[in-house]
């Protein structure tokens, strides 16, 4: 049976492969399966080379500090490369480390397949020709990320975007209140920081004390805070107003009337779920220039980028101050008009993520290229 190397390094980029991961096993089965992932991808069936534990950094001094480890990784999966011949090469994300890969494997003549393409269209899009140049097919997640990547010569196909398969809640929202202790007929504003501990530090106070303004304004608003698995609730202020929710995004959402949220993956799945919210972020000021200084689109928020115009309210930077927060917040909260003209909008952007059925295709895609090569 052929070999297929698998390349995610975050834990999203894990998850996304293991379910790649597993629809080839179902599709084919014997097939071996390698490469570098976390845990879900061994439970998936993928022999790891090298384990992603210490693979997740954020921030341009964690980047630099982890250099050197992703480095030999690097260099050791080019070996193993070279001296196996894998039938196939599946890159998840994780940019910087996997374009190295597809450059090498391409000049090799092994089929390397893209998914979850970087986001050259938000900054850098000088990548996306050296992207087409060395890639066999790109496996994009957005339309407009389909046309931009066939635009710069890239055999790109749309394969719909992993969210639309599990960001969901079975319950409505009088169920997802009651499963959560709320009550059904007070407002509830949610509260998601993001999943990393800098992050957590930056967004949580702002978020904190711009619902201690709200609620001098709104007395029977509820707060839930969904705890991302990595952050643990002894690490958190002391906030008793605020219901700490463990491993359950989605029904959170489902709950809320409002989401105070921080730019990245959580907006799509707010917006799977047709939650409204007002996306923030904060970062070093370093950080902050280089990506300014980088960037080629005018917005932050996921849900904004595919509308191609500013649907949800953004706040980043010396903008995500409660002082600014508040009244957006307000405003959405005791306006059911306001809120639902945000949840038209969010269920346009819905209905460009494709239909279920990400992996399957994703995975199709990958054996149709060994057939080819063959």
């Amino acid at each position: 049976m052929p070999t297929i190397m698998i390349v995610a390094g975050e834990p999203s980029g894990d998850l996304h492969a293991s379910r790649v991961a597993s629809k080839l096993n179902d599709l084919a089965p014997g097939i071996h399966l390698v490469g570098m992932g976390g845990d879900l991808m061994e439970q998936s069936g993928v022999s790891l080379i090298f384990h992603i534990r210490d693979s997740a950094v954020m921030g341009i001094g964690e980047v630099v500090a982890s250099i050197p480890a992703f480095l030999k990784k690097r260099k050791l999966l080019k070996r193993f490369i070279r001296e196996t011949k894998p039938d196939a090469l599946l890159l998840v994300d994780f940019a910087e480390f996997n374009l190295a890969l597809a450059r090498f494997s391409h000049k090799l003549g092994i089929p390397v397949i893209y998914y979850i393409p970087p986001k050259a269209w938000a900054w850098r899009p000088h990548r996306a020709k050296k992207i087409a140049k060395n890639t066999t097919i790109v496996a994009s997640i957005f339309p407009f990320e389909t046309t931009f990547y066939r635009h710069a010569g890239a055999n790109a196909k749309f394969v719909g975007h992993p969210l639309v398969d599990f960001a969901q809640s079975n319950l409505s929202r009088e169920e997802a209140r009651r499963t959560l202790n709320l009550r059904e007929n007070s407002p509830v504003l949610g509260l998601m920081p993001g999943s990393r501990r800098r992050e957590v530090d930056r967004l949580l106070p702002v978020m904190l004390e711009a619902a201690r303004h709200i609620r001098e304004c709104v007395p029977d608003c509820q707060f839930i805070l969904p705890l991302a698995p990595s952050i643990h609730p002894e690490s958190l202020p002391k906030t008793p107003f605020v219901h700490l929710v463990k491993g359950n995004a989605y029904d959170s959402m489902r709950a809320s009337d409002l989401m105070l949220i921080a730019s990245g993956t959580a907006t799509l799945e707010a917006a799977c779920l047709g939650t409204p919210m007002i996306v923030l972020y904060k970062m070093s000021r370093s950080s902050w220039w280089i990506i300014k200084s980088l960037a080629a689109i005018d917005w932050s928020a996921l849900p904004n980028i595919i509308a191609g115009r500013e649907i949800v309210p953004e706040l980043l930077q010396n903008d995500a101050q409660p002082s600014q927060i508040t009244p957006i917040a307000l405003k959405l909260l005791q306006s059911l008009e306001a809120r639902q003209s945000q949840k038209n909008e969010l269920e346009k952007v819905y209905a460009q993520l494709g239909n279920p059925g990400t992996a399957e295709r994703t995975a199709q895609i990958v054996l149709d290229c060994l057939a080819f090569t063959s």
